[in-house]
């Protein structure tokens, strides 16, 4: 299968995989709404998710992966099989002691996310809190083996079971929401849940992320003669130079997770602000799932080969591509953020979510709308950079973005009134995205020679044309879209976000920009 197939592999599965992310979402949203509930559930949830992030996922993005490839290249899968073995028995001893050290002190973890609440429900979401942490912290440890298992297969270039992973997951945890709406038999969200109420939320929550998991290692096991056991071989110099690596590539991601714990801290501070936050997150992420991912996973093997190679104009060809590609299709998706939030919140979110709900999460979408490109845009540079050999820049850059973006969001966060300040944090994380892709952007591309850097001004002019007249029109028309009732709000918004896109590609090609026939030959099974 040619690479631009696997990439629209990738971009289908994922796009199914978000879909029922979605879902997930909207069915959290609709059964316990804005309400504090929601965010002692939301908050609690995201903390293994960080945890891992912290502890272990930029190890897999940034070393293994290559490592595995380069065994399997030379011939050498024995040693690719240990190599992956020592990395999964390193990974589930750290992050098993660690889940375990989290769930001693779920108190006080719970007491610091819910420092900020009012003081009437701080002491039944410190409660609840505790018993959703020790029920969510062991997810840590599980992540380890579907990481290693979807880093061996993607060094076989097989890519299905790890896109489609994610679908599992949401398809498990939405029955369990339904289940818990069914034994809450039609009672409001509240703190005060019955044990039953508990397995059903958070145990079918943790459920998902065994399937999640489940998923990966049964294709392995499967697909592959790899039988993954775990060692701790810490003489191999292959594991050693994954974890000198991968402290610097945790650390890119650690200083994601900054900004993510600043804007749950403050957000818990308004009735419905983590929901909100959790509801723009997800519209935010899908882009970069759809469009920019499958790019840069695409470009990285490309990119390594031409650094080791020193081939300064392929690395400058592939910053064009990369970028151009990127803001072909990321772009539009902004402009129709901004231009339909209002339509599309109103039409998709029901149940506890009335429709001022509604409106701040629309708000909150906006905020983010910016940050769309240059989130995508600043981990494709990281990539640029991890094929180089340098992990330490990014996780510099990244974390002073970090830094600044927590102390930004504390700074001004009292400064407009309740209904904008969440969407306040949203458009302050956007923005120092944007910023430090930007640095990244320059850092990749000053050493090298004048005549190989990227012409990005050049390849992207058509994009910028059609980026002014489009953005104008596409809000204006999809502000006119009506939102009092949900189907016509539905039916207007997607006509008007899907009119933005098709709109903003054709008037990049009439200016001279790419067009998106490749995607369609590959589709089709060419090779472009």
């Amino acid at each position: 299968m040619s690479l631009a197939r696997n990439t629209v592999t990738m971009t289908v599965l994922t796009a199914i995989s978000r879909a029922t992310g979605l879902v997930r979402i909207l069915l959290v949203g609709a059964i316990v709404g804005t309400t504090y509930l929601g965010n002692t559930y939301q908050s609690t949830n995201t903390v293994p998710n960080i945890v891992f992030e912290l502890m272990a996922a930029g190890t897999f993005q940034a070393v293994l992966i290559p490592a595995l490839v380069r065994y399997q290249s030379e011939g050498n899968p024995k040693e690719a099989q240990n190599l992956a073995a020592s990395v999964f028995g390193m990974a589930l001893v750290g992050l098993g002691s660690v889940a375990a050290i989290g769930m001693v002190a779920s108190p006080l973890v719970a007491k610091l996310l819910f420092s900020g609440s009012p003081e009437a429900v701080r002491a039944e979401q410190i409660r609840l809190g505790t018993i959703f942490l020790l029920i969510f912290l062991p997810q840590v440890a599980m992540y380890a083996l579907g990481m290693v298992a979807t880093a061996v297969l993607n060094s076989l270039h097989k890519f299905s079971a790890p896109a489609i992973a994610p679908a599992v997951n949401n398809i498990i945890v939405c029955l369990a929401y339904v289940g818990f709406w069914v034994a809450r038999d039609g009672q409001g969200p509240s703190l005060n849940l019955s044990a039953l109420e508990i397995a059903l939320l958070a145990g079918g929550t943790t459920l998902g992320v065994v399937g999640f998991t489940a998923v990966p290692y049964m294709a392995l096991r499967r697909s592959t003669p790899f039988r993954l056991r775990p060692r701790f071989d810490l003489s191999n110099p292959q594991v050693r130079q994954v974890l000198r690596m991968g402290v610097w590539a945790a650390g890119f991601l650690a200083s994601t997770q900054l900004l993510i714990m600043a804007e749950l801290i403050l957000s818990n501070r308004v009735e419905g602000g983590v929901v909100a936050l959790q509801i723009g997150w997800t519209f935010f992420l899908l882009p970069y799932a759809l469009f920019a991912q499958p790019v840069l996973t695409a470009l990285f093997p490309t990119m390594s080969k031409q650094s080791a190679e020193g081939d300064h104009a392929g690395i400058g060809r592939s910053i064009e591509q990369g970028t151009e590609m990127i803001c072909l299709f990321v772009v539009p998706v902004a402009i129709a953020f901004v231009a339909v939030a209002p339509a599309m919140c109103r039409a998709v979110l029901f149940g506890e979510i009335d429709t001022s709900a509604a409106a701040d999460v629309a708000r909150v979408v906006v905020g983010f709308a910016p940050g769309t490109v240059g989130y995508g845009l600043l981990l494709f540079y990281a990539r640029v950079r991890y094929a180089d050999g340098d992990a330490r820049t990014p996780t510099v850059v990244n974390l002073v973005a970090g830094v600044v973006g927590a102390a930004l969001m504390a700074i001004t966060f009292s400064l407009p009134s309740e209904p904008w300040r969440v969407a306040l944090l949203a458009a302050i994380h956007a923005g120092v995205y944007s910023i430090a892709a930007l640095v990244l952007l320059r850092i990749s591309t000053k050493d090298l020679p004048t005549s190989t850097k990227p012409h990005l001004a050049r390849r992207l002019r058509p994009q910028l044309l059609a980026l002014v007249l489009v953005f104008p029109l596409g809000v204006f028309v999809g502000r006119a879209v009506p939102t009092t009732s949900r189907l016509i709000a539905l039916i207007g918004g997607a006509g008007v976000g899907v009119g933005i896109m098709i709109l903003f590609v054709l008037l990049t090609a009439s200016f001279g920009g790419p067009r998106p026939t490749s995607m369609l030959r590959a589709i089709k099974g060419g090779t472009a």
